[in-house]
């Protein structure tokens, strides 16, 4: 099978952006294997710099890059590191562009490689759920993916746009849309003190080094107009309410300072499961979403309910469509983690390349136009 190189450029090497450049590495041989592709990484970028070169970035270099940022350095600590106002002279070697940062900034970046020509893949959330005339643009552009940016390596975007893509009419949607969050729910129905439980999320690599980012809500949320949007319901952050798992006097402190004041809570969420399970309940993160608006906050759920069987850092979304009005389409399983999001973002950038980068599909493109 005659090989197809596709030029891929990394912006941020975090967990997910590390996990996935291990992956690349590991998986280059069976999917030009199995496809005729050979994914190439040209660019590594985060806050300091990028590092680049059209021919392909070497193993030695990619090597010494995961070493550095698994070790807390970040690439300006490498030799060969170019300023990132380079980054835009990057996109003209036609990579696919991965954002896997959560950075407000990327956006005029995202813009540009669409503009050049570029495919995108997303796991940054937040260009999807900004203003609906800033976001619009990427939702309706048929060379970007953002799989990853709602259930991580869960096929959740794919579903909905199954359902959408065959007829179906889809009213509302309904789930736990965070891995963190179901893992702290999950150690509070146990017994362990929402403090001792919040470390523990921490420490396992599911929250945010400022874990109130996922404690907020505000994840959640943009998960929940995601979904909302790729449904074709054009709402904004406004329309809905967001619940936030600590108080509003602990929002402006440092870091530092929030992990220090975590205990005084431990009280309050105790007996908040007290009070559900007296009641034949338990607390789930819930995210519920239709044509109106929604909301994103705790819910007491039934024991017997599939949000109660809920365990760890899985997540669960339930469509309710003209279909499936009865009994909606549920998709459940591991919603938190590097290496499944990862795995999420390597299988946009396949879908993309497969679409887009091979010889065949340019000549279906050429034929369109």
């Amino acid at each position: 099978m005659t090989e197809t190189r596709v030029p891929i450029l990394f912006l941020g090497l975090g967990s997910v952006g590390g996990a996935l450049l291990r992956q690349v590495l590991d998986t280059r041989a069976v999917l030009a294997r199995r496809t005729g592709l050979q994914l190439s990484p040209i660019g590594l970028a985060d806050v300091s710099g990028l590092l680049f070169d059209p021919d392909g970035l070497s193993a030695e270099t990619l090597q010494a890059a995961l070493e550095a940022t698994q070790n807390g350095r970040l690439l300006n600590s490498l030799p060969g590191v170019r300023s990132l106002a380079c980054v835009d002279g990057a996109l003209q070697a036609g990579p696919i562009l991965l954002d896997l940062t959560a950075s407000t900034e990327t956006r005029p970046v995202l813009q540009a490689a669409l503009e050049a020509g570029c495919s995108v893949a997303l796991a940054n959330k937040i260009p999807l759920a900004g203003p609906w005339d800033q976001a619009k643009p990427f939702f309706e552009h048929p060379r970007l993916r953002y799989e990853v940016t709602v259930g991580a390596g869960l096929p959740v975007i794919a579903g909905l746009r199954y359902l959408l893509d065959t007829g179906d009419r889809v009213t509302a949607i309904e789930g736990c849309l965070s891995g963190t969050l179901g893992y702290l729910c999950s150690q509070l129905e146990s017994g362990v003190a929402y403090s001792a439980a919040v470390t523990q999320a921490g420490s396992l690599g599911y929250t945010e080094p400022d874990p109130r980012e996922d404690l907020s809500g505000r994840d959640v949320a943009r998960k929940a107009l995601i979904l909302a949007r790729t449904a074709g319901w054009p709402l904004e952050m406004a329309d809905l309410t967001v619940e936030s798992l600590y108080p509003a006097s602990l929002a402006s402190v440092s870091a530092q300072d929030f992990v220090g004041a975590m205990s005084a809570l431990d009280e309050p969420y105790a007996g908040r499961i007290r009070e559900a399970q007296a009641n034949g309940r338990v607390l789930r993160y819930v995210a519920r979403v239709n044509p109106e608006g929604g909301s994103v906050g705790l819910a007491a759920v039934p024991k017997e309910s599939s949000l109660a069987a809920l365990r760890g850092p899985a997540n669960h979304v339930a469509f309710h469509t003209a279909r499936y009005d009865e009994v909606p389409l549920v998709i459940s399983g591991p919603g938190a983690g590097p290496e499944v999001t990862a795995a999420g973002v390597l299988g946009d950038v396949i879908n993309l390349a497969l679409r887009y980068h091979l010889p065949q599909a340019t000549d279906r493109a050429e034929e369109r136009s």
